[in-house]
């Protein structure tokens, strides 16, 4: 069934299926809330099924798609927003997205109108059109959808008022959808197990759609580089782990790689998991901090190797951007290709693949990184010890990953499960 068809039906059916969602918010209804819970579900759960429309054919099918819960908090903020009839966006948490509407005139149907500005979003897919292979936001006509759209996402609230001749329509979401180059939603098959939901732990399958259930608050530490209060420890993780993994998953065979079709990347002997470090993060934000998107040089940042990502999309909370900078560097693999000599070649190089190449190299072992809110955009620097990226030489050393610690130099340890030398 296609969205346009759900919105259709609910307008019928919103006020015959009652449920209770438990906001305190007088100036909204649970009939309005089912509307706006409905819709965006619908619409996902349809995705993620491989059978929405896209502007030419269907858009692809989606794992790890996740149930959007309703969110009380989220609701008052949008309620917030929406009493005011501002024609403009509000800064929020920096973790959150935000779709808007605004109608002239009286409005005599709100729930009916508001029903017709989530469609709108929606519905840009289908006149702008998902074109990227990944999945990736590549175009800002895209905005609303890819907000609705957003795999990782697992909360809304949404709000209208009428403010004199002007009715205005919001949602907010747990998640910004419009992250320059992030993939907004992987593309695969619908869950059918709980098994299938991964992005989060403890999560359930939902016809079709993943569910994460309510989390605490994370409590943000910054303890691991305590002179440096600008980067929470859960940020480093973010962006040390994601490295590991991915590290771990080239090693694996696992990572394809774009020279061919069906091409992966060659299986690696030793590769070493990488450590943080707190002197390689200092460099990076001493760089970072002034904002200038390019890189830094060689005599700025003696030994290390540098990688840069900037989002357009301002305050983006930094632990979600360790994740978004380091999987838009990886996915230069997939996107230009190495081929399997895996050497950087002047050829390799020129094809886009420097980011990627240096997260890969088997020698760099210590991350430092920064993220900077900058006027008008969101700027990751990451630093790496000691430097990659030499021309003509192997990216990592090809081979059986190891399986005891003998396949690792020196003291070196293997862990099994990573298929990655440990340092001592």
């Amino acid at each position: 069934m296609s969205f346009f068809t759900v919105v259709f039906l609910l307008s019928f059916l919103q006020w015959t299926n009652a449920q209770t969602f438990g906001c305190t918010n007088s100036k909204s209804s649970d009939p309005a809330r089912k509307m706006f819970f409905d819709a965006h579900n619908d619409a996902r759960r349809s995705m993620a099924l491989g059978n929405e429309p896209n502007k030419c054919g269907l858009l692809p099918g989606g794992k790890n798609v996740y149930e959007l819960r309703w969110d009380c908090e989220l609701e008052a903020k949008a309620q917030q927003w929406a009493d005011g009839c501002p024609s403009s966006f509000q800064t929020f948490d920096s973790t959150w997205g935000q779709n808007i509407m605004t109608y002239g005139g009286v409005v005599s149907d709100p729930i009916g109108t508001a029903a017709q500005a989530v469609n709108s979003w929606w519905e840009k897919v289908r006149t702008v059109g998902l074109t990227d292979p990944d999945n990736k936001y590549t175009s800002s006509s895209l905005f609303t959808w890819a907000n609705m759209a957003n795999g990782k996402a697992t909360a809304v609230g949404c709000a209208f008022a009428q403010c004199g001749s002007t009715f205005s329509v919001n949602c907010i979401y747990n998640k910004i959808g419009y992250i320059t180059n992030a993939v907004i939603y992987k593309k695969g098959d619908a869950c059918t197990s709980d098994a299938d939901c991964t992005t989060y732990s403890n999560s359930q399958c939902k016809s079709g759609l993943c569910y994460q259930p309510p989390q605490a608050p994370v409590v943000e530490t910054f303890t691991m580089c305590p002179g440096n209060p600008d980067l929470s420890d859960q940020a480093r993780m973010a962006f040390l782990d994601t490295h590991n993994k991915l590290r771990s998953r080239v090693a694996k065979g696992l990572e394809p790689d774009g020279i061919s079709s069906g091409a992966f990347a060659p299986t690696a002997k030793q590769m070493t998991k990488m450590r943080y470090n707190c002197d390689v993060e200092a460099s990076a934000k001493s760089w970072g901090a002034g904002c200038l998107y390019q890189h830094s040089t060689s005599a700025q940042r003696p030994g290390l190797g540098e990688n840069l990502y900037m989002t357009t999309a301002l305050n983006v909370n930094k632990i979600a951007s360790g994740e978004d900078a380091s999987y838009a560097w990886w996915s230069e693999l997939k996107d230009f290709g190495v081929g399997s000599e895996n050497i950087l070649t002047s050829a390799v190089f020129s094809r886009g693949v420097g980011h990627y190449t240096q997260m890969a190299w088997e020698t760099t072992t210590e991350l430092g990184c920064h993220v900077a809110h900058c006027s008008t955009f969101t700027y990751s620097v990451c630093q790496y010890g000691p430097a990659g990226n030499y021309l003509d030489q192997l990216i990592y050393t090809k081979g059986s990953p190891c399986t005891t610690d003998a396949d690792c130099p020196g003291a070196q340890t293997c862990s099994v499960s990573e298929a990655l030398c440990v340092l001592p």
